[in-house]
């Protein structure tokens, strides 16, 4: 009986993968692979068009240039947030963040979010991948929806509970909006 050149297991003669492993298996004995290849098993199964995606060295870019306006528009959040943590560790209790804390988070979660906007967009022009696209979106906008939360909180308008209780609201229903979009347009077979 014939054997998985890569795990060994005993296979049928006309399968095409092995049913332990994975692997695709020769479809000719005699013939050999023109070249070894290393792929990632998950990509081998599911025959993974590969290119190269700039997006995420991109989306690094933009994050680096997001942590530095941060830093412009607050110079001192390293130390307000270590003085925070030190106010809490004295007091054995959660205390309100400082204030130029809670903008600079903000800022910072605006920023994501925005950032994801416009990956989504660089995502869909570059590679007419629709999933990803709406993957990028949604997460844009609960980014968003969590910076401007904290803005409001910072505004003394809601409470970090009723602020953290709206945005898993808002995340579950975009879990549910995306789940629903591909569900009801499923990928088509190549």
């Amino acid at each position: 009986m014939p054997t998985c050149p890569k795990c060994g297991a005993e296979i049928e003669k006309n399968d095409l993968f092995c049913r332990y492993c994975g692997a695709r298996l020769m479809t000719e004995p005699s013939k050999a692979p023109e070249k070894e290849t290393h792929v990632r098993e998950r990509d081998e199964c599911f025959e993974v068009e590969h290119h190269r995606d700039y997006t995420g060295l991109i989306s690094f870019g933009i994050f680096l240039v997001i942590v530095g306006i941060v830093f412009i528009a607050n110079p001192n959040v390293i130390s307000s947030f270590s003085s925070w943590t030190q106010q809490m560790t004295k007091a054995k209790s959660l205390l309100r963040p400082p204030q130029d804390f809670i903008y600079s988070a903000a800022l910072f979660f605006g920023l994501i979010g925005l950032s994801d906007f416009f990956l989504a967009g660089v995502r869909f022009i570059a590679y007419r991948v629709t999933r990803r696209f709406v993957s990028n979106m949604l997460s844009g906008v609960a980014l968003v929806l969590f910076s401007y939360l904290i803005f409001l909180y910072g505004r003394h308008d809601l409470t970090w509970q009723v602020a953290l209780a709206i945005e898993v609201v808002a995340c579950g229903l975009l879990v549910i909006v995306y789940s629903t979009i591909h569900y009801l347009f499923p990928r088509k077979p190549r």
